[in-house]
């Protein structure tokens, strides 16, 4: 494997800021990222409050489920004693989601390993899975390649409710009946058949979106000694009880203070990524799976359309002795987090520290800094097939993102295309237009009203002139397939739907083409967290 480093495309205007000049971003976080922050981090930061054996508890029944391999063993002990962790989190899509899932997981692993050495203390990664988002649609899905073109794949049961991914569940015959399909799109290699039937084993008993990821998550880094826990989890909700009181009884101020804080951020030119309000309460209220973001209203919490209502009191009295029936938003979770884990950093991708870059205060209100936030790896594989095209028509990686390539398809089509057809084509539609005309004028003269019938008849010939033109483009695009195709294949590996490859595909097409032990070999890269995007040639 070779590593080339780029600078990071398609960032955002805050997200360059914060890869480039973190320093002026000061007003948004307490420390940059960079080896000196994590240092002062370690040394600043009371990682005793924490209630370490109640933690290794919860995470050891949760894991229990899927495996717990001897280094996760060993992490366990390591955080009940003073272990401090580094940790970054994901929605729980299918077959692990796009393969930033993946980068963030082996971001992770790599900075908790780099920091070991370093400082000299234990160092435990730590993968938080977002289990009580309910927005199915965005992790219900991979994208498949159909007919030369990327398609969405989506797993067809449908539920009338949007309940947490934790609690929705998988049709075990829809689902297998969905997996033969997708490999099917697959390329058969040496890969395919173990990799179908470890994935369908899997979820064998694991039937909910959160248990499926966490058990597939797990196969792959459990040699890694990754710490795996789903938000959702029931007995983490009740270590997460009296924490929840605090964001209850803070909820005004905490509002108050997030709301100054993305004013002053979109004030900067960076948006509004929250899209708070100075109601907002920051906490769902859960029944029979389904979360209902609650707001501030004459000093209860209220949902208004589902007609739920609390008073202060009662909200106190839920996370008491029903912390489940809580979950956390976007503001709320991000301090829980804080809360729960002695966290020296948080990784994180480019819209999640946006959202970060507005909690300062927040975290300030309950007496805490924010960890140090390290942008996660960003990477792009590139198999030996794509290499070849990008050195047969001398295109750099650069190049790609830039739209040159689609550049010199174009011009490629061009080169081949006769004009004279379409100028033939023009000059036929011309003539006929000029003939109608005449044909009208003569019929106005001899007083016939015919004038409509004329018009539908020229419109006619019209649209059959199109369609002759539009058969003949496709005929002769048909004739050059062969040399645009390749172009297209450079673009649907390196850029697909227009964006970095890491944000549509799937693990599964790389584990399919080389194998599992890929995630293995990513792992031996010694990856530089420096804000670059990493091109790794395999």
């Amino acid at each position: 494997m070779r590593v080339e480093q780029y600078t990071q495309p398609f960032a955002s205007s805050f997200y360059k800021k914060y890869l480039e000049d973190p320093a002026s971003l000061s007003s948004f976080f307490h420390y940059e990222w960079n080896q000196k922050a994590l240092n002062n981090r370690l040394r600043e930061t009371d990682f005793n409050k924490h209630k370490r054996s109640d933690l290794v508890k919860v995470l050891s029944s949760y894991m229990g489920q899927f495996g717990i391999s001897e280094k996760s063993n060993m992490h366990l002990e390591e955080l009940k004693d003073n272990g401090i962790v580094i940790i970054g989190g994901q929605q729980a899509g299918l077959i692990s989601g796009p393969l930033y899932s993946i980068h963030k997981a082996i971001s992770v692993i790599t900075l908790a390993k780099q920091q070991r050495e370093i400082l000299g203390v234990p160092v435990i990664p730590v993968f938080w899975i977002a289990g009580e988002d309910h927005d199915i649609d965005e992790i219900n899905h991979v994208y498949i390649e159909r007919g030369r073109r990327l398609q969405k794949f989506v797993y067809p049961e449908v539920s009338r409710i949007k309940k947490m991914a934790s609690q929705t569940t998988l049709d075990k015959e829809i689902m297998n009946s969905y997996l033969e399909e997708l490999f099917q799109s697959l390329p058969e290699t040496l890969n395919t058949k173990e990799l179908f039937q470890k994935v369908t084993l899997l979820l064998e008993s694991n039937l909910t979106y959160s248990d499926f990821f966490a058990a597939l998550m797990n196969y792959l880094f459990q040699e890694e000694g990754l710490l795996l826990i789903d938000a959702a989890y029931e007995p983490f909700r009740k270590l997460e009880s009296e924490y929840f009181q605090l964001l209850v009884k803070n909820s005004s101020q905490l509002a108050k203070v997030v709301f100054e804080n993305e004013v002053a951020f979109e004030q900067k030119g960076f948006g509004t990524p929250i899209q708070t309000k100075e109601s907002a309460a920051n906490l769902f209220y859960v029944e029979n799976g389904e979360r209902f973001l609650l707001e501030r209203k004459n000093g209860d919490f209220v949902h208004e359309a589902k007609g739920i209502s609390f008073s202060e009191e009662e909200m106190i009295d839920l996370a008491n002795n029903y912390p489940e029936k809580l979950s956390n938003n976007v503001v709320t979770r991000p301090i829980m987090q804080e809360m729960v884990f002695p966290v020296l950093s948080f990784i994180g991708g480019p819209g999640e520290i946006a959202y970060w870059g507005t909690l300062k205060s927040a975290f300030e209100l309950f007496n805490m800094k924010m960890p140090v936030i390290m942008p996660r790896l960003s990477i792009t594989i590139v198999n030996s097939k794509t290499q070849n095209l990008l050195e047969k028509f001398s295109f750099s990686v650069p190049d790609v993102w830039e739209g040159k390539v689609e550049t010199a398809k174009q011009q490629s089509i061009n080169e081949h295309r006769s004009e004279k057809i379409p100028e033939l084509i023009g000059t036929i539609k011309q003539e006929l237009s000029d003939k109608y005309k005449e044909l009208e004028k003569l019929l106005q003269n001899e007083d016939l009203k015919l004038v409509p019938l004329i018009n539908k008849n020229l419109g006619y010939h019209e649209k059959q002139l199109i369609f002759i033109q539009n058969a003949i483009e496709d005929t002769f695009l048909g004739k050059i397939d062969a040399s645009i195709h390749r172009y297209d294949r450079l673009n649907m590996e390196m850029m697909p739907n227009g964006g970095l490859q890491e944000r549509t595909y799937s693990p599964l097409q790389l584990l399919n083409e080389v194998g599992v032990n890929l995630i293995k070999d990513l792992l031996e890269i010694p990856f530089e967290f420096n804000g670059k995007h990493h091109i790794v040639l395999i």
